[in-house]
């Protein structure tokens, strides 16, 4: 029935270029195009659109294999070095939450590293290859960049300068195919007169998920799991929760990111993970971090509309109370805000 309704809508007039323009800031390209090949519908995009959803998933899926790829000797120099790690983010969500990880486009690999680890880690990825700097997607070029660590460096940051390694494959397009937005931006790389691609690969080295939180609290109940053929070590489901729920509302409101993707990921995690999520635990940070506005507006339209059987009593504890002192990050409902709803209560003076 779902099925039908999907089909029927989009046989409807749809403004095709406005789809994509949300679904590329939305980084659910892949997903639309995946969905509209499912239920063979690509054929409705108007050329250029159906062009340019192409593009923009092949060329993120390349980059996520690629990153993939490097992935395995990353994690194999980190054990050798007896440095503790785990999945974070985009590659733990990838290939734990998705039926197929290329569909999640990743803009690097996050790992989760120890603050006391941090100059170890950079000398390690140095000698991987990797290093800091910018690489030019008009013609290739690479802009090193020194960058030395000091007691100065994680104070408003938590994580390590970003490492990158540059990668050459064949190009599954000629360059004057790719559109320049989508390499200057979104799915950087450069293609050169040999239809050789140019990407790079992106690693980013937490030392936190954010200034302020305690360590202990971002390393609480690592999990191994299973994915790309190994043994991997990766954030806890109920670390994922809070997290994934504080970031999309937090970014909404004070950087205008408007992530349905976030939502998604947040979703893929309660779908699977539930029986695993502590509850008590999640409500416990919301506590210490005044994020209960975040966990709270988040998390209920979770359970609003996708259904997820959040308890109720986890939501009433962490609901913000009208008649005490607002939070400083308390901004109301995330949902109107992601989606561009100009939103205005129905209220009455008495």
């Amino acid at each position: 029935m779902k099925v039908r309704w999907q089909v029927s809508l989009c046989k409807e007039p749809v403004n095709w270029p406005y789809v994509v323009w949300r679904a590329e800031h939305n980084r659910t390209v892949p997903l639309l195009e995946n969905h509209l090949r499912r239920l063979d519908l690509l054929t409705l995009l108007p050329t250029e659109a159906a062009h340019y959803v192409q593009c923009w998933t092949v060329m993120s899926k390349v980059r996520s294999a690629l990153e993939f790829r490097n992935l395995p000797e990353i994690m194999d120099a980190l054990d050798r070095a007896g440095i503790a790690w785990f999945l974070v983010k985009g590659p733990d969500l990838a290939l734990l939450h998705y039926p197929d990880p290329l569909l999640r486009p990743m803009t690097d690999l996050d790992i989760m590293v120890k603050p006391a680890d941090a100059q170890r880690v950079q000398r390690l990825m140095f000698d991987l290859g990797y290093r800091h700097g910018i690489f030019d997607p008009s013609n290739g070029n690479w802009h090193p960049e020194r960058k030395e660590l000091d007691d100065e460096t994680f104070r408003e940051s938590y994580s390590l300068p970003v490492f990158v390694r540059i990668e050459s494959v064949e190009s599954p397009f000629p360059g004057p195919a790719v559109p320049r937005q989508l390499r200057y931006r979104h799915v950087k790389g450069y293609i050169d007169s040999a239809k050789k691609l140019h990407m790079p690969i992106f690693i980013d080295m937490h030392v936190n998920l954010s200034v302020g939180i305690d360590v202990e609290d971002i390393w609480s109940g690592v999990r191994l799991a299973n994915g790309l053929g190994r043994i991997l070590q990766v954030q806890s489901a109920t670390g994922a929760v809070w997290f994934l729920s504080a970031r999309l509302y937090h970014e909404a409101f004070l950087y205008n990111s408007l992530r349905l993707l976030m939502f998604g990921d947040l979703h893929a995690v309660l779908h699977k993970e539930m029986a695993n999520i502590s509850w008590a635990e999640v409500a416990a940070i919301g506590y210490k971090y005044e994020m209960r506005p975040a966990l709270y507006f988040v998390l209920t339209q979770m359970k609003r509309i996708c259904g997820i059987d959040i308890p109720s009593e986890f939501l009433e504890l962490i609901r913000p109370d009208q008649t005490e002192v607002p939070l400083q990050h308390d901004w109301g409902d995330v949902l109107p805000k992601l989606l561009s709803i100009p939103t205005v209560n129905d209220l009455e003076l008495a």
